[in-house]
């Protein structure tokens, strides 16, 4: 059994529209799974960081807890 948590995240603009989503994980990595300039994508990245800079104009970093 897995019980690794992952979080949704969503990228958006300063009028809420997503520009990106995908899940995060207690270790720090990233998993991108749709960019609005890319379409949908498997992208890993090992630093939330890095995900901050992909797209110009992100300006809200939603998180949503999926662990039940």
């Amino acid at each position: 059994m897995d019980t690794k948590r992952r979080r949704l995240f969503h990228l958006e603009d300063a009028d809420g529209k997503e520009l990106a989503n995908g899940i995060l994980y207690d270790e720090g990595n990233v998993q991108v799974l749709w960019r609005i300039d890319r379409g949908y994508t498997a992208e890993q990245y090992a630093s939330v960081n890095l995900v901050l800079d992909l797209i110009p104009g992100i300006r809200v970093f939603r998180l949503e807890d999926t662990a039940k």
